[in-house]
């Protein structure tokens, strides 16, 4: 796996992009964007977004309001993004697996806040491999720098 080539893929109109492993392709035929390795057989990246609109409170207060009561709440630095994690262990179709969420938000101006969904599913199993592990690292890292292009701005959208 090469580890620093990643591309930019937008989603959802132009209303997101954030960086995948150059090798990933999005897998066709899904209600959400999914991506992973060709023919991979654990490791699967989805994303769902969600806009809302701030009416009686500003885009800031709607913004912390998301976020109250999640846990391991952190603002990423560069680009403001709100983000929160958790993990949880579950079954699909008789598969043991385990999803890592990656909860992403920032201000839309004038009064919209949107809201990234990243989750990445594996199979139990290879929650403490060597490859597994460095693909989590690498997604907590490129999920926070998720671009909320405020050029891409439909305000009567309320669930994208």
């Amino acid at each position: 796996m090469e580890e620093n080539r990643l591309d930019e893929v937008t989603v959802y109109g132009g209303k997101l992009s954030f960086l995948i492993p150059h090798e990933w392709e999005e897998l066709e035929g899904e209600d959400e964007p999914l991506f992973s390795y060709p023919g991979a057989d654990s490791g699967w990246l989805r994303v769902s977004l969600i806009t809302i609109k701030a009416h009686e409170e500003t885009p800031t207060q709607r913004l912390k309001q998301l976020f109250d009561g999640k846990e391991n709440v952190i603002q990423d630095e560069q680009t403001g993004n709100w983000i929160s994690t958790r993990e949880r262990d579950t079954e699909e179709a008789g598969n043991k697996i385990h999803l890592y969420y990656w909860f992403v938000a920032n201000i839309v101006e004038p009064d919209l806040v949107r809201e990234a969904v990243f989750s990445y599913t594996v199979l139990a199993d290879r929650v403490n491999d060597p490859e597994t592990k460095k693909m989590v690292d690498l997604i907590a890292q490129v999920v926070g720098l998720a671009n909320f292009d405020p050029k891409v701005s439909d305000s009567t959208d309320t669930n994208s």
